[in-house]
């Protein structure tokens, strides 16, 4: 096992759609009974999360919705965020200030009485404030419930790039770290990168000119700073214009914020815009013209039986003709038209609801844009002062001139056309690219070459299924739902928060039920009995065909254990019937008491939970939630375990403790290499060694046999006796024997000879490339030939020629003892790694009672160096 990062879900961006399906989430998971941890990803490419683009940092504190709160917002979420708002209101306030300009005092100055009776309903507000809200419900609720121990959140600043599913979890590869992997992956990205005009970067800078080909990259405020310097430079020279193109909601942010910042309004003689309609979004409800008002073409298709999403179509494009006609805006007409059209798709089958989703509703909302009236009042007072022109439109060219920068557009004929003056400041709002740009996000294009997912006739979205799904547990959220039907309903521009907040809490409702029912449905705990042929048989036979016969797991391995007061069992914990989690303990009785108690140690050396690369860390809290149960119906008192030096110990249950630095040996490509990087005293050691003319011999997989094995003991023992080694800690010859030669293939038998005498040995254990030094010894005769030297020099020189990864020593008795000292000269420049072990108290009240029969009252897992310390003076 190789460690890794797993979750059960993995959330890629972080913007409002994937908090709000992660709320919802949470929200469910806070009312359930079961005591599953839940391991969650939220991957985002930009510093801040949770807020994504609109809401937060990128957008500076100043830009205003463009819509009124009470539409921006739907119940219940609109009357949980009016108390916060009142609750935060002058800090809020405070910072939009501070940040803004004089439309922003105007904005304070206009709404007064409303902020100050807290009427927020028919406010533009800062969207900044909403962020503020969203941001601190996710981060509160997830704080909760990690305290409960009912969720682990981990947030990585990093850009996903691609994805593969590999044994039904998907593996998220990323620019920097580290691989992940994921049951579940909530693909939120939000709508697709801004299509760039000319050139192919961010910003383009020449003489007299500069482009703003993204104007939220890296954020706003940086792009008005620059703006700044660059409008206060060049206005010593000339009078500047400034193009902006666009009128979509990006367009009327930059026309609002370039006039709410003197130092750039003052330097800007000419604003221009251009979009295709020539329109800004309208602002005013016209009433009276409202009441003359008749969906003629919408009403007629009302009585067909048969209509198709053409049709529709068609008939709100005509009915929004009649509207133009009588200078009827689509502020006035976007409730009747969306109303009745909304009506007519209910008789539309699948097929034509997916065509109106992919074909004609986003055009359909071209053409009602609508906007708060201070964005549109300061188009109204720069034409006042002829310093605004709309042009319809769509952006061709830019060619140089002596001032600037010709604009070059296609008008509504198609016919080649130019601004008469020369601009020179360009910002380009045109929105999203499609699917097909080359230029897509790199995860996007890669899952798209691949066909995992797949684009629909949109352009701009992805296809899914009823669950959300764009391939098996890979769940698409936000802007790239475009172009579905989702729930019987056409889906086509999922940027409205409602919207957003209405699709999330279904996706929730199907991640949360299908991960619910793989919890309770998929998992099982079998206990293995060690104890009789039966088991034992069913054991090895498990690890053999599961587990690769891992040397640490096998059933010689744990044999040594037992005894008449042990009893050997193994914990296997299945996910469907497949073996996921293998566990081998000893399970001891306490003699301290007459009543039946247990305490569970794992075998000798590295141990702990074996489970393989994919398993999430979700599976694992489940494994270990599933142990914890059982020790409470089994009056297990503690647990012990010794645990591998590959990560295992992340995810228990327990309380981990940091015992000891293990020599985790690093083998270079050669030998000479090697042998430059060992401490001085290793090789004036080994010379030595050499002139005593030792020798060594490797015996492995058929070669070994029980001689070598005899030998190997003979002088193991030897060195336990002179070093007064405890009698639990002695393996017997017959444990050896039934290890070695019943595992000859994970085994090496390393003899140092003086002549014909066998002076110094090590049992090595392979494991995957890595070779493990297991037990050894000297004979002390030897001591001055400085056999174990040559020994261990020569093993790692035997590595390297087989290609092995690492030489694994160990530790001392403590850390930084002589016997550590002596492996790290070895490996000086090799990182070590943290042996751990875990220590859990299931039954505290049993535990204080057998600690006080052994008159060692308990004082706290972090201040005992022995545990169960009851069993300090019995062992």
């Amino acid at each position: 096992m190789s460690k890794s990062i797993s979750f059960d879900l993995a959330f890629i961006g972080s913007g409002i759609s994937s908090t709000y399906t992660l709320l919802h989430f949470l929200n469910k998971l806070d009312t359930k009974n079961d005591s599953s941890i839940y391991h969650i990803a939220i991957i985002e490419k930009y510093p801040t999360f949770h807020t994504g683009i609109p809401y937060g940092e990128r957008s500076g504190s100043t830009t205003l919705l463009i819509t009124s709160l009470k539409n921006f917002l739907p119940e219940p979420e609109l009357s949980e965020f009016i108390p916060w708002l009142n609750e935060n209101k002058d800090w809020l306030l405070k910072e939009f200030l501070e940040e803004g300009g004089p439309l922003s005092l105007e904005w304070i100055q206009k709404h007064k009485d409303a902020l100050e009776h807290n009427q927020w309903g028919d406010l533009f507000i800062p969207r900044r404030f909403f962020g503020y809200y969203i941001d601190n419900k996710i981060k509160s609720l997830t704080r909760y419930l990690e305290k409960e121990n009912q969720l682990k959140v981990s947030y990585i600043h990093d850009k996903a790039t691609d994805m593969v599913q590999k044994n039904g979890l998907w593996e998220v590869s990323f620019k920097k770290q580290s691989p992940i992997v994921a049951s579940k992956v909530i693909l939120a990205i939000g709508s697709l990168p801004t299509n760039y005009l000319w050139k192919n970067k961010a910003r383009v800078n020449k003489e007299h000119f500069l482009l703003i080909n993204d104007p939220y990259k890296p954020n706003l405020s940086e792009t008005l700073q620059d703006i700044g310097n660059f409008v206060d430079e060049q206005s010593l020279v000339q009078q500047l214009n400034i193009a902006i193109i666009g009128a979509n909601a990006s367009g009327l942010e930059m026309l609002y914020q370039l006039n709410d910042h003197p130092e750039i309004k003052k330097n800007i003689h000419n604003f221009f815009m251009l979009s295709s309609q020539g329109l800004l979004p309208d602002s005013k409800i016209d009433e009276s013209k409202l009441l003359e008002y008749e969906t003629t073409n919408l009403d007629h298709l009302e009585k067909k039986e048969s209509i198709q999403a053409s049709d529709i179509a068609e008939a709100v494009y005509k009915d929004l003709d009649l509207a133009e006609n009588i200078q009827l805006g689509a502020a006035s007409t976007v409730g009747i038209i969306s109303q009745k059209f909304g009506s007519l798709l209910n008789k539309l089958d699948y097929d034509e609801l997916e065509k109106f989703a992919c074909l004609h509703g986003n055009e359909i909302g071209r053409r009602q844009r609508c906007a708060g009236e201070h964005y549109s009042n300061i188009a109204k007072l720069l034409g006042d002062e002829d310093r605004f022109v709309h042009i319809a439109g769509r952006f061709a060219d830019l060619q140089p001139t002596s001032t600037g920068y010709e604009l070059i557009y296609s008008d509504k004929h198609g016919k080649k056309q130019k601004i008469e003056q020369s601009v020179n400041l360009v910002i380009n709002c045109i929105g999203g690219m499609k699917l097909s740009h080359p230029k897509t996000p790199k995860i996007l294009r890669n899952l798209l070459i691949k066909g995992i997912i797949q684009a629909n006739k949109s352009g701009i979205g992805i296809k899914v299924n009823e669950s959300f799904e764009a391939a098996e547990n890979l769940h698409i959220m936000g802007p790239l739902l475009a172009g579905n039907v989702l729930e019987d309903k056409a889906v086509w521009h999922v940027e409205h928060c409602g919207r957003i907040i209405s699709l999330s809490e279904t996706l929730s409702d199907i991640l949360f039920n299908t991960i619910q029912t793989s919890k309770e449905n998929n998992f099982q705990l079998e206990i293995i009995d060690l104890e009789d042929s039966e088991g034992i048989n069913a054991y090895k036979s498990l690890i053999k065909s599961e587990w690769d016969n891992n040397p640490y797991y096998v059933y010689e391995h744990l044999s040594h254990h037992k005894s008449e007061e042990n009893k050997l069992l193994a914990f296997n914990f299945k996910v469907g019937s497949k073996s996921t989690v293998i566990m081998p303990m000893v399970m001891r009785q306490i003699e301290l008491t007459k009543e039946p108690l247990f305490d569970i140690i794992s075998p000798y050396g590295y141990s702990g939970p074996l489970y393989r690369n994919e398993t999430t860390s979700g599976i694992i809290g489940s494994f270990w939630e599933a142990i914890d149960e059982w020790y409470k119906k089994n009056n297990v008192v503690s647990e012990f375990v010794r645990f591998h030096l590959n990560g295992n110990h992340e995810g228990y249950s327990g309380y981990c403790v940091p015992t000891l630095d293990n020599v985790f040996g690093k083998l270079m490509t050669s030998f000479e290499e090697q042998w430059d990087s060992f401490l001085p005293k290793v090789r004036n050691n080994y010379r030595k060694a050499a002139k005593a003319d030792l020798t060594i011999k490797f015996y492995e997989h058929g070669e070994i046999d029980r001689n070598h094995v005899a030998t190997f003991y003979d002088i193991y023992v030897s060195t336990m006796k002179r070093n007064g080694a405890s009698k639990s800690l002695y393996f017997s010859l017959e444990h050896f024997e039934n290890l070695v030669l019943s595992h000859k293939e994970s085994f090496s038998i390393a003899l140092v000879y003086k002549g014909e005498v066998a002076v110094s040995t090590e049992l090595i254990i392979h494991l995957e490339d890595s070779m493990f030094a297991y037990l050894g010894g000297t004979l002390a005769d030897y001591f001055d030939h400085r056999p174990n030297d040559f020994l261990r020099v020569e093993v790692i020189r035997w590595c390297i020629e087989k290609g092995k990864s690492h030489y694994i020593l160990g530790g001392g008795i403590n850390n930084g003892d002589g016997l550590y000292k002596f492996k790290k000269s070895l490996f000086p420049n090799s990182t070590d790694r943290i042996f751990y072990t875990g220590r859990k108290i299931i039954n505290l009240e049993k535990y204080n009672q057998l600690s006080a029969l052994a008159g060692l009252p308990f004082e706290g897992l972090e201040e005992v160096s022995y545990f169960p310390v009851y069993r300090k003076t019995v062992v």
